[in-house]
This record gives C-alpha cells, sequence and structure tokens, in this order.
C-alpha cells in the first residue's frame, strides 16, 4: 500500500513537468508542460489529398520571450518567404514546430513548409564565340 502511494506521489510531478501534464485551461492545439513541451502540428488545412509528392522542403523559425504581460518576438516565420528562400514554386503544406521551455518563457517556433521546388533556369545555348575550332 505504501508503495503504491510513493509511486503516485512520485509519477504526479513528473507527469505534470513534462508536456504530458495539462496545467490551465485545455488547448486543443498546444500542451503545457512546466519543464519542456515539444509539439508538432499542421499549420495549413486542405481537405484534398495531396497527390503530388513534395520535391523541396524549407523551414524558418521565430524566437519568443514571454513574462507575464511582456512579450518580444523576433525572426520571421512568413510561409512565402520561407518557401522563397528555400527555393520552392509551389506550397503544398505546411507544419509549425513548437519547443517552449521553463513555464513557457521562452518558446520557438519553426514553420516547415513543403512543396514543388522551383526548376533552376534553362543554361543558354552555346553562341558561335564559345564553341571552339
Amino acid at each position: 500500500m505504501i508503495g503504491k502511494r510513493l509511486a503516485a506521489l512520485v509519477l504526479a510531478p513528473v507527469l505534470l513537468l513534462s508536456g504530458c501534464g495539462s496545467l490551465g485551461p485545455v488547448y486543443t492545439y498546444r500542451s503545457f508542460g512546466l519543464l519542456y513541451t515539444h509539439t508538432v502540428r499542421p499549420l495549413t488545412r486542405h481537405r484534398d489529398t495531396v497527390t503530388v509528392v513534395p520535391t523541396g522542403a524549407a523551414s524558418g523559425n521565430m524566437k519568443q520571450i514571454h513574462f507575464q504581460y511582456v512579450s518580444i518576438e523576433w525572426d520571421d516565420n512568413a510561409i512565402g518567404e520561407i518557401a522563397k528562400k528555400g527555393g520552392i514554386e509551389t506550397i503544398h503544406f505546411a507544419d509549425l514546430e513548437t519547443r517552449s521551455y521553463v513555464l513557457n518563457i521562452w518558446t520557438r517556433h519553426t514553420v516547415h513548409v513543403y512543396g514543388t521546388a522551383a526548376k533552376p533556369p534553362a543554361a543558354p545555348p552555346p553562341t558561335g564565340a564559345d564553341s571552339g575550332p
């Protein structure tokens, strides 16, 4: 009997301190661990199945420090900018990866964009001056 109580006493803080436990309001898209939380969820919602296999992937991240009513964010998480930098011409879908540390004070959001890579420009045909004798 004492062993079960001791196990429950040890297990409860472990669950609350990890991302498995949730304190406060219940979120459907994010859990809240006291020390560390790592989640990945779809950022874009599409009803149709994607029949084209993505040939390109790119990611960008945004950092945030949040303490009480003050929030500081920097870097860019725009899907279009990430796709342009990664050489993606057509975006198929995107995921949002969130990592938060120590009571959600430090948070890092990473957007992963998947799509069809842009075709590289065709090489110009050789001219008469470039050809050999």
